[in-house]
């Protein structure tokens, strides 16, 4: 079946034509998908990233935001990408996942996960997963491309890291928010200043209950939350490989996730 033309974007509204689009990208390079990617082979790690979110995002016609509903709003589903690393045929998640910032005067008002912005946000995401492996970023290989639904069990797994991260804030202790204290929900830096120089503005932003400006941060899966999240679709068993919470691996498998 041949896929829809750009100028019409019909995937935007549909979910079976969304899951056909994004089917044809496994087993691709990033260069297949986006040729421009080659000018970032010899660029930073941060700009790869950022560069294979580009790729998705341009494939997908999804402009470049970080507005308050998902990418594919009529389909309540987000767009992400996930680095992988390999090694001795097995894989694993090679970094946390970041999601949209926390605005710490609007979400202590909320009495549970599910009427947070994080779950707004992102209670669908379409996980488009590639291997980090070679020199060239142009030669990552997308391995994986899924749905996953933040159902009740998802739910009840991250209630008690979101309640923590809502009762600092309710004690006016945003400040105090670290990964330290989460198992698989957190949140993490987003920004490109100095938070603790006192004359930076970009790091900072208001907080309920203190005068004194929080962190600018967003909400973050830990990476071995995220490991879970892709064995659960592929139906594989995760194994330890190394010392460490994050030397958890999955066999990679021949096959791939369900869609």
């Amino acid at each position: 079946m041949p896929l829809p033309g750009r100028e019409t974007m019909p995937w935007k509204e549909d979910e079976g034509l969304l899951m056909i689009k994004a089917r044809w990208l496994v087993g691709k390079t990033l260069s297949q998908v986006e040729d421009s990617i080659r000018q970032l082979d010899d660029a930073s790690r941060v700009k790869t990233k950022a560069g294979a979110a580009y790729v998705t995002e341009h494939y997908f016609g999804i402009p470049a935001n970080s507005g308050d509903e998902p990418d594919f709003p009529k389909l309540g589903i987000e767009l992400k990408s996930v680095p992988l690393k390999e090694k001795n045929g097995l894989l694993t998640v090679k970094e946390p996942l970041s999601l949209n910032m926390l605005n710490y005067m609007k979400e202590w008002k909320c009495d549970d996960i599910n009427e947070s912005s994080f779950y707004r946000k992102n209670k669908r995401i379409l996980f488009v997963c590639y291997v980090h492996k070679g020199e060239k970023r142009s030669d990552y290989v997308i391995r994986y491309v899924f749905i996953w639904n933040m159902d009740g069990t998802v739910l009840d797994e991250l209630r008690p890291d979101f309640d923590r991260i809502i009762t600092k804030i309710r004690a006016g202790n945003a400040t105090d928010l670290h990964q330290r204290y989460d198992r698989y929900l957190t949140t993490c830096p987003k920004h490109n200043g100095k938070f603790k120089d006192p004359k930076e503005r970009t790091s900072k932003i208001a907080q309920p209950f203190n005068d004194t400006p929080g962190e600018r941060k967003a909400y973050r899966l830990k990476t071995t939350y995220m490991s879970l999240v892709i064995s659960r679709d592929l139906g594989v068993s995760l194994q330890r490989s190394g010392r460490g919470l994050e030397a958890i691996w999955w066999r990679d498998t021949a096959g791939g996730p369900s869609l």
